[in-house]
């Protein structure tokens, strides 16, 4: 490994990046100062030449164990503390999206100490005691089904803490290629709704959307850095019969095969990773060995039954019914350069190999939707070329206004004589994940969801239940992946389904609590995983049945439930995560908004704490009694991730500049673009994070904001009460304008007068149309009479926003000077519309 320079950026502004304190005794800078690195060490430098602290998350080990079509996985996290005092760090991080977790272990030196599942609110409780105490602890809490946050408390100097988690799934099989994947980095998610708070340590504020919003955006690493940490991983596979063709999609690595290539070692070349993308492994097996199986454990009264049902081939049907085809594409910020580029390419195939009575609309998002027909139209070579040219010009910027977007596609009315499919191609990059798959399940009626997600990290967890709520299936395109390819299998998908109107009979057996419940459309050839509880031991016959090329399907499977069977444990985790979800299903709003209905909720920890499994309401939780550390409370150390690989860190959070964001409001520097800016507020600090995306620069105001708007409670980091005192006007004229003008235009005057041709001057990013120019005005003050004061200085408003302190308007360049003047203002920026 080596140092990491980063020359491009302060020093503040990395540890702003890497370091959250939320003690007020050192500062972050003085801890770093006296930072040194260790030969092999990664860190952060700044500009000045001085380190900015190691970061305390030191290495990731994974190791995967696949058996037929279950995988155990094991994730062993290093903490390390690298400051002269002791810490507490958090790291937020990624686990399947469809995974089981059912243990954390804690080792502190020779002794481990096995978590205990909780309520959450008691293992909260329970790790604040001890950490308050001097005591190690550990606490691992779920945000999401996909994001995880661990904590650990009192690291002492020089020492390490390994944390343990692991977790069990059943591995996705289709057309006769089983798929395992380890996400690796949670990507930035757009967080709608108005800023109310910041309970935790992301660089997001909560929301009226997304009430956990800081808790699931961890600082991200800026341009030409990276984190202190890197990832090893592993698989064993015992397929029980010969693997054939294996491919890492994403990593390079090293494959070896034993047993008649039954089983397969595969592990990373590089073992000093980079976590910014999901490890994605394939492999196949001969088609037609994969037989309908189940696998049974129990151990005491209740036993534990998963079925493996696998549907014949696909028929290719004679006739292919006419289809209303409506594509979705996301064109935010974090879409931004090859991922909306991999969806176009996948979008423009499929529109040029569609049916010849199919019809078909297009709609685009990020801030806004927009609809290219008012209705859906045949796809005559005319209007398929209209609409390839439009979506050629399509860029990714903005937010990802995703709700929108959804309601829009399910409020035309459906051609009672076509299947509606609409293929919904984003990353998910979003924090209201529960609210978005509600809205599937409530709206889309009779139409089938095909979603798509474009990039190397995606949001699978939202994904996969956008399909799932939608009676489609889910697809993944890889930046690497040739896009004819996936378009040419999804079309093949959708031409028919495998399997309708399926049903599974148990012909008798005491099962019970089977999930899922039901089953929509098969459109793969894909196994049916069910998952049961049963009470009784005893033999019987499970009984598929459906309708195969229009004809009834009947498939049976000879089942032995023994009356003891001490082999499979995971299968208990396994039924218990998918009743969770069942559960779960029933109140997705509630979910979202962190008021889910009391009753269910108590049935949901009931069921985990039974199963010591985590869900949203019940948290791992380690105590080492017997070390007590002293020094007081530990400094609270946030752990940053990389940038997934292919998502434009411009494109989310626009350019950095440190001058132009303390002008927001972040003393250091903070991160401005599609995303927008807030001014946050740490717990027990009253440092500045990054911004929310979408939300405006005053919209979580400090307490110091709230006692005044004027600009000079916002400028006092950058200079102080006595300094600005002691300027003449003219220096404070000068001031002001470059704190609050974005680089771009500043002295645009001029340079219009000096290259421009009758006042029309065709920059990089923005242009000049007459001597005007559109930009975006945040304000400190977005009452009426502040946005007349703004209309006498020559803006002419277009655009006023009713959730944010943030206008768009016209202004000829040179009064620019004297808009940037006024005391309503905190930043003028070209207008990205």
């Amino acid at each position: 490994m080596k140092n990491i320079i980063c020359a491009r950026f302060s020093l503040a502004i990395l540890l702003l990046a890497c370091i959250s304190l939320t003690n007020a005794g050192n500062s972050p800078l003085s801890i770093a100062a006296e930072t040194m690195p260790e030969p092999g060490n990664l860190m952060a430098i700044g500009k000045d030449g001085k380190p900015a602290g190691l970061c305390p998350l030191k290495h990731t080990y994974v190791v995967a164990e696949i058996s037929g079509f279950v995988s155990h996985v094991t994730v062993k996290q290093i903490f390390e503390n690298p400051f002269k005092e002791k810490i507490e760090a958090i790291y937020t991080f990624p686990l399947s999206a469809n995974g089981a977790v059912y243990e954390m272990l804690m080792q502190v030196g020779n002794k481990t100490v096995r978590g205990e599942i909780k309520r959450r609110e008691e293992a909260r409780r329970i790790y604040e005691e001890a950490r308050d105490q001097g005591k190690v602890a550990s606490l691992l809490d779920q945000e999401r089904p996909n994001i995880f946050t661990q904590s650990v408390a009192n690291i002492v100097p020089g020492a390490q803490v390994e944390i343990t988690i692991k977790y069990v799934e059943l591995i996705p099989y289709a057309d006769g290629k089983f798929t395992f994947s380890f996400p690796m980095v949670v990507g930035p998610r757009f967080m709608p709704g108005e800023a109310v708070g910041h309970e935790g340590t992301g660089w997001a504020p909560d929301t009226t959307k997304v009430p956990d919003a800081s808790k699931i955006s961890p600082p991200v690493t800026p341009p030409d850095t990276r984190a202190g940490h890197d990832i090893d991983l592993a698989v064993n596979i015992d397929a029980g019969m010969a693997i054939q063709d294996m491919v890492s999609k994403l990593h390079d690595v090293n494959i070896t095969k034993s047993n008649g290539n039954q089983k397969a070692g595969i592990t990373l070349k590089n073992k000093q990773t980079i976590p910014n993308k999901d490890f994605v492994l394939e492999y196949s097996v001969a088609q037609d060995d994969v037989k309908s199986g189940f696998l049974v454990h129990k151990d005491g009264d209740t036993g534990y039954l998963t079925l493996m049902l696998i549907p014949p081939k696909k028929v290719k049907p004679e006739q292919v019914a006419p289809k209303e085809m409506i594509f979705v594409i996301d064109r935010s910020g974090s879409q931004s350069g090859l991922p909306i580029e991999k969806a176009k390419e996948t979008m423009n195939f499929i529109l040029k190999n569609m049916n010849p009575e199919d019809t078909f609309n297009v709609i685009d998002f990020s801030n806004q939707v927009h609809v290219m027909f008012e209705t859906p139209q045949k796809n005559t070579p005319e209007i398929v070329k209209k609409a390839g040219e439009y979506i050629a010009t399509l860029t990714g910027n903005g937010g990802t206004w995703m709700a929108p977007a959804v309601e829009k596609a399910c409020s035309t009315p459906a051609d009672a004589n076509r299947l509606r499919i609409v293929t919904f191609m984003t990353d998910g990059y979003v924090g209201n994940d529960f609210e978005i798959i509600d809205l599937v399940k409530k709206l889309r009626g009779n139409s089938r969801w095909f979603p798509f997600g474009t990039g190397n990290s995606v949001n699978r967890f939202l994904l996969d239940n956008m399909a799932r709520m939608g009676g489609g299936e889910v697809e993944y395109i890889l930046l690497n992946d040739p896009g004819e390819e996936v378009a040419k299998k999804f079309y093949s998908r959708i031409s028919t389904p495998v399997l309708t109107d399926i049903k599974v009979d148990f012909g008798g057996l005491a099962v019970e609590e089977v999930f899922p419940k039901e089953v929509s459309d098969l459109w793969d050839q894909k196994p049916l995983y069910y998952k049961a509880k049963y009470t009784k031991a005893g033999k019987g016959v499970i009984t598929l049945k459906g309708f195969y090329g229009g004809k009834p399907y009947e498939q049976k499977l000879e089942v032995t439930l023994p009356e003891t069977e001490l082999a499979n444990k995971a299968l208990s985790p396994v039924w218990a995560r998918a009743k969770v979800d069942m559960l779960m299903d029933q109140n997705l709003t509630g979910v979202q908004r962190g008021a889910i209905e009391n009753e269910l909720k108590e049935e949901i920890v009931k069921v985990a704490l039974e199963h010591r499994i985590m869900t949203q309401y019940t948290s791992f939780v380690a105590v080492e009694e017997t070390v007590i550390t002293e020094g007081g409370k530990p400094k609270t150390i946030t752990v940053p991730v990389e940038m997934p690989e292919g998502v434009s860190y411009e494109g989310v959070f626009g350019e950095y500049s440190e001058k132009q964001n303390k002008a927001v409001g972040i003393g250091g520097g903070q991160f401005r673009g599609s995303f927008g800016g807030a001014k946050t507020k740490a717990p027990d600090q009253p440092a500045q994070a990054p911004p929310a995306p979408m939300t405006p620069p005053s919209s979580a105001n400090s307490a110091e904001d709230e006692e005044s708007d004027s600009f000079d409670s916002i400028s006092s980091p950058l200079k102080s009460q006595e300094e600005l005192k002691k300027m003449t006007p003219e220096e404070l004229k000068k001031y002001y304008v470059e704190l609050r003008t974005a680089n771009e235009l500043i002295g645009l005057a001029e340079k219009v007068a000096k290259e421009g041709k009758d006042g029309n001057l065709k920059l990089e990013k923005f242009e000049v149309t007459g001597g005007i120019v559109t930009v975006q005005v945040w304000l400190n003050d977005n009452s009426d009479s502040a946005i007349d004061a703004l209309k006498t200085l020559g803006l002419e408003v277009i655009f006023n926003s009713s959730t944010a302190k943030m206008v768009i308007g016209k202004i000829d360049v040179k009064k620019l000077e004297g808009l940037a003047q006024s005391e309503k203002v905190k930043l003028i920026e070209p207008a990205k519309i």
